[in-house]
């Protein structure tokens, strides 16, 4: 097999970066591409993993429905970035239910060609458990974020994050927003109105305005030490 896109996407994931060609022709044969349109299910909650995935472009949320049917996300994830890992070891079935919240394109990497790899390679084993423990980490740091912070310092917070090629010092910078609002209300924890509310709140202190999806950031500095 030639070098294809699924060869170039596979070798510019930390978690792969230690195969040689061999071991990572054996990862691409376990490899299948799935495109999900927006507002399509990926999975369901309930739903036997067989492996993990890798998102090519697009968006994905993983959510859970409250006995009040109140929707909480655990976690969204963008181009470049893998889900499903943990899940796929421990051989439970999925806890969450995955979304499209744009129209996307996944690669499954197939759960025993993975576990075949682990066998074979020390290095990737150790790649993997890495991943795990940060995804663990990760995990963590948002419980904290979402427990103790105010409704201010999430909004901020989300909106720097969202900065795209760094985080700049000084000057204006705008934030494309990747998803509606009433996702990253809920994504944060806030209802609408909270998030809506906060918003209205940086644009009366002069520090974002406000056009669509867009947000305008007059000042980093300022921002970061906004607290409502």
């Amino acid at each position: 097999m030639g070098y294809t896109i699924k060869h170039a996407i596979l070798s510019s994931i930390p978690l792969f970066k230690e195969l040689n060609t061999t071991q990572l022709e054996q990862v691409v044969q376990g490899v299948h591409e799935i495109n999900c349109a927006k507002g399509g299910i990926l999975f369901n909650k309930g739903d036997k993993p067989e492996g993990f995935y890798i998102v090519i472009n697009g968006r994905i949320k993983l959510s859970f429905i409250s006995n009040d049917g109140k929707e909480y996300i655990a976690e969204m994830f963008g181009p470049g970035q893998s889900f499903g890992e943990a899940v796929m070891f421990l051989d439970k079935p999925y806890p969450v239910c995955a979304q499209a919240l744009k129209d996307s394109s996944f690669l499954h990497l197939s759960r025993d060609v993975i576990l075949s790899c682990i066998e074979q390679n020390s290095g990737f084993s150790r790649k993997i458990i890495a991943g795990l423990c940060g995804r663990l980490v990760d995990r963590i740091q948002a419980l904290e974020y979402l427990t103790i912070y105010s409704s201010a310092q999430k909004v901020v917070g989300y909106l720097l994050r969202e900065i795209e090629g760094g985080d700049p010092e000084d000057g204006i910078v705008d934030v494309l927003l990747s998803v509606n609002k009433a996702t990253i209300a809920a994504q944060l924890n806030l209802t609408p109105e909270t998030l809506s509310r906060v918003l209205h709140k940086l644009v009366d202190k002069g520090l974002v305005s406000v056009e669509g999806k867009m947000i305008h950031i007059s000042n980093i500095r300022k921002l970061r030490t906004f607290n409502g």
